[in-house]
């Protein structure tokens, strides 16, 4: 009786555990800016279809955005922002920041048109006001689609 006692109380406690590290999705972590909503684990998104989306940072994922994916252009926007296009016409603002929870890569994007960039730009820095975020510097050899 002793021995599946211990082990149910060794299930409950793992099972707990998974509840817990399950939970920890970017939109459990980060705080939405005004007029946006949670519409997936990774992303916010406003009544307009702008979208503010978390990525955990990876040094491969760096290098695909910043470094070499053919299909995606970047170059220097301002104040450590940088403004994306992808051969999908998927136009964004990307930044790198970091807090207690780790690093993340944050893109405001939209697939309306590249005039959008500075709202783009404002819904990124609502977000950080909301989350007490600053963005790193960062330097890379920009690339651009043709």
């Amino acid at each position: 009786m002793k021995k599946t006692v211990k082990i149910l109380i060794t299930l409950a406690a793992i099972i707990l555990m998974i509840g817990l590290v399950s939970a920890t999705d970017p939109v459990d972590i980060f705080k939405a800016p005004s007029g946006f909503n949670a519409s997936s684990n990774d992303t916010f998104v406003d009544a307009q279809n702008h979208n503010i989306q978390i990525f955990n940072y990876t040094d491969e994922l760096y290098s695909e955005l910043f470094e070499s994916d053919p299909t995606f252009s970047i170059s220097n926007f301002k104040d450590n922002h940088f403004f994306t296009k992808n051969t999908k016409n998927h136009y964004g603002i990307l930044e790198i920041v970091e807090n207690d929870n780790g690093k993340y890569i944050i893109e405001s994007w939209t697939s309306k048109n590249p005039n959008e960039a500075n709202v783009l730009e404002k819904n990124l820095k609502d977000f950080n006001t909301a989350n007490d975020l600053k963005p790193i510097v960062v330097w890379v050899l920009l690339h651009v689609i043709l």
